[in-house]
């Protein structure tokens, strides 16, 4: 029989630990903490308010259906309107969103990347 053949072991990857080491310090930094801080104080409330907001729709679609076939205008009725403004806060959302990301957090984030890149090397 052939002796067994034992495949060297893999060397152990310092880079990896020290990557590591840069990412759990960058996490901890107070820049990175602001830049989550800002995250949080915009997508929470948003979060909240949308869904608010949805749910107050659906819930007077249940409850109070007289309302909602109200005429508005023509064959538009109250429930189309609300319908539509799903829509329309949708991307009112989605705009601020992109505004708030770019004027608050994306210039500090890359400088946080950039950063972090300088380490690593």
């Amino acid at each position: 029989m052939p002796p067994s053949v034992v495949a060297p072991a893999a060397p152990a990857a310092p880079a990896a630990v020290e990557a590591g080491q840069v990412y759990r310090s960058v996490q901890q930094s107070p820049a990175f903490q602001q830049i989550r801080r800002g995250y949080r104080g915009f997508a929470f409330p948003a979060t909240g308010l949308f869904l608010g907001w949805y749910l107050l729709y659906v819930c007077a679609q249940a409850a109070a259906p007289g309302l909602m076939r109200r005429q508005v205008a023509g064959p538009v009725n109250v429930a189309w309107v609300l319908g539509l403004l799903q829509f329309a806060s949708t991307f009112l959302l989605t705009w601020l969103y992109a505004r708030n990301a770019r004027t608050e957090r994306d210039r500090a984030a890359l400088g946080l990347r950039w950063d972090t890149q300088d380490q690593l090397r």
